[in-house]
């Protein structure tokens, strides 16, 4: 007996919230908002990604080349490490420019383009 009160309860109460109206109102445009967002940061997710892995690939290549170039040309390793701590403004100025550009073109371009190409009106 007690459970079919119970039943009967939760139907008056599930009848009487689905018969109000809600305190608020949605946009008209809505739906479109919320997948113009859910695009946006995919895709700056996607974008960065990609830059990783240009970034990793550049650096891997780096180190096979000089990996390479200590193995098959016996180059001794201390200069080239003298010359890299001599120069270590010029090599961290270089590096930085280069990832800026990568990651310049890499992530904020596309984004960019990609987010004015996406405009709500």
């Amino acid at each position: 007996m007690q459970e079919n009160k119970k039943k009967l309860d939760v139907e008056d109460l599930m009848d009487e919230v689905l018969t109000t109206e809600p305190g608020f109102s949605l946009p008209d445009n809505f739906a479109e908002m919320v997948a113009v967002k859910v695009s946006r940061k995919f895709a700056w997710e996607q974008y960065f990604i990609e830059f990783l892995i240009y970034l990793s690939v550049f650096i891997g290549m780096g180190i096979v080349s000089a990996a390479i170039t200590l193995f098959l040309y016996d180059v001794n390793w201390k200069q080239w490490l003298v010359f890299i701590v001599s120069n270590i403004g010029l090599v961290a100025g270089v590096s930085i420019i280069t990832i800026f550009i990568l990651f310049a073109d890499r992530v904020l371009l596309r984004y960019f383009l990609f987010r004015g190409e996406t405009e709500i009106i």
